[in-house]
């Protein structure tokens, strides 16, 4: 069994992900919902949406996100597996990922 490191660790991404219509105030927030309840992300925050197709019970997104992960391996990949396990998250390709400052 491999053992790896983990720390806090600060990620952005570009993720595709489906925002239901219904529980969303605004679709920033639809998007930062959706984020935040993968499991293992502490914060997420929205910093673009690039691309929207509205469906008839939810919103296909292509979105840019900051997250914070509280105890994670400092790895893209491994980062995007966790993202990618969130629910109604579909694709993420991770552009950074780096141990948080103390």
């Amino acid at each position: 069994m491999a053992v790896h490191a983990t720390t806090q660790v600060e990620a952005t991404a570009e993720i595709d992900l489906w925002v239901p219509r219904d529980t969303m105030a605004d679709l920033e927030s639809g998007v930062r919902t959706v984020v935040a309840d993968a499991a293992g992300v502490e914060t997420a925050e929205v910093t673009g949406v690039t691309d929207v197709t509205p469906r008839a019970t939810d919103i296909r997104v292509t979105a840019t996100v900051w997250v914070v992960l509280p105890d994670h391996e400092v790895d893209p990949g491994a980062v995007r597996e966790t993202l990618e396990d969130g629910f109604g998250i579909m694709e993420a390709s991770v552009q950074v990922a780096e141990a948080a400052e103390a």
